[in-house]
């Protein structure tokens, strides 16, 4: 694709920008401040940069260590492994002026395997418009218009290693991606394109200065290595490929901090774009509600973000704003709403509160004297859930616990 469609695409996003005096002088100070990066906008498929919505868009992308709803399809695709629950979401975001982007995306986890499928379609109406003000005409008569879309379909899947009851474990997931760019042949003839790529990442949750009691570990950590591939066309562009590595750090309970490192380079060797970074917080207020806001410090557009859940037992609703030198003032854009639906968690957490249940009836046989029975509450307790690590460790204590009443009778015996 020749890059003057990207630079077209990019003027023909935020032409509708009038924002007054006020609004361009404010425009100016932020610019002069994060400055200009030469290289953007020189990649294709930047729908792929684009947050759907959610969390992940509420804590300014700061996402690769956190796993708190399908975001993770955007941010690390190793996050599948650890989401709670099955989720259906749709996303709806108004980008910029006439620019949408309608996202839905499905997620569900089998104890340490978890799935994940998303689409997303970004559309922007094109009229040309002449220098008189006037419908421009191709030299064949025909009308400039129609509609620019990208759409981007994912398939992905992640694994656990290494889980149990004191260690989160090390996922690792990866996502297959492919990319359709429509571009109407009035507008440019033959610049419409396929784009296959890849993810992969890893992340681990593990407790840090851990300061509450709860069963969700406190500290966690990402890497990724996103959008690996290319577009098939004459002369094509490189992709917006990218390393990021991420941490989340939870202080206390109803409190999450992150905080994300983020790397772009080209797989054809240019120039890419400068390095980045997002800092995000999510922040409960109540068992229902919560607020997030985030920052990307990004040269030449630097991006704040703020947003607010409401999570009811079936359905969660999530709204955004976010403010950036592309947010106009004069019409209502930068909002982004996500309807996720509870689909459950296939009875796992029945399964773990069973377990410890089945532990604890264990400890209290244990403490009667009654070792035998105790064992047998620990076994079952296992195969109700086989990571719980206390009731393997309990067992192999009490089965030594009977070693030694057996020698201390035995003794007794030869004794008398």
């Amino acid at each position: 694709m020749k890059k003057g469609i990207i630079i077209l695409f990019t003027l023909l996003s935020i032409s509708r920008l009038s924002a007054g005096n006020a609004a361009s002088t404010t425009y100016a100070n932020f610019s002069d401040i994060f400055g200009i990066d030469p290289n953007a906008g020189t990649n294709s498929f930047l729908t792929l940069l684009i947050p759907s919505g959610g969390k992940y868009e509420g804590m300014g992308t700061a996402f690769t260590a956190m796993s708190l709803d399908s975001g993770f399809l955007d941010a690390n695709p190793a996050g599948s492994s650890f989401i709670k629950n099955s989720e259906l979401t749709f996303f709806h975001n108004n980008w910029i002026a006439d620019t949408n982007l309608e996202s839905v995306t499905y997620t569900s986890r089998w104890e340490d395997f978890g799935i994940g499928i998303g689409g997303k379609f970004l559309y922007l109406p094109f009229t040309g418009i002449d220098d008189w003000g006037d419908r421009a005409q191709n030299g064949d008569g025909s009308y400039s218009s129609g509609y620019y879309t990208e759409t981007v379909m994912t398939l992905n899947a992640a694994y656990t290693f290494l889980d149990n009851y004191y260690y989160h474990g090390l996922a690792l997931g990866a996502n297959v991606k492919m990319a359709y760019r429509g571009v109407p042949y009035s507008i440019a003839p033959d610049q419409s394109a396929v784009a296959v790529m890849a993810d992969i990442g890893i992340q681990t949750k593990f407790n840090v200065l851990k300061f509450f009691s709860s069963r969700d570990k406190n500290f966690a950590f990402g890497f990724v290595v996103k959008n690996l591939g290319s577009e098939f066309i004459t002369d094509p562009d490189p992709l917006p490929s990218m390393i990021s590595t991420g941490i989340a750090y939870s202080p206390i309970r109803p409190m999450t901090w992150a905080f994300d490192v983020n790397i772009p380079f080209n797989l054809d060797g240019s120039k890419a774009e400068k390095v980045s970074y997002a800092v995000g917080l999510d922040l409960g207020l109540t068992s229902f509600l919560s607020v997030q806001s985030g920052f990307q410090i990004k040269t030449g557009l630097p991006r704040f973000s703020v947003g607010s859940s409401l999570d009811l037992e079936k359905f969660s609703v999530t709204a955004n704003y976010t403010l950036d030198l592309t947010t106009q003032v004069s019409s209502l854009d930068r909002f982004s709403l996500a309807l996720k639906l509870n689909l459950g968690d296939f009875g796992r957490m029945t399964r773990v509160e069973r377990s410890q249940l089945l532990y604890l009836q264990g400890l209290e046989e244990y403490a009667n004297g009654d070792i035998s029975q105790a064992i047998a509450y620990w076994e079952e307790s296992l195969e109700v859930r086989p990571d719980f690590t206390p009731a393997e460790q309990m067992i192999e204590t009490a089965r030594k616990t009977l070693e030694l009443n057996q020698v201390i009778e035995e003794n007794q015996t030869i004794d008398e």
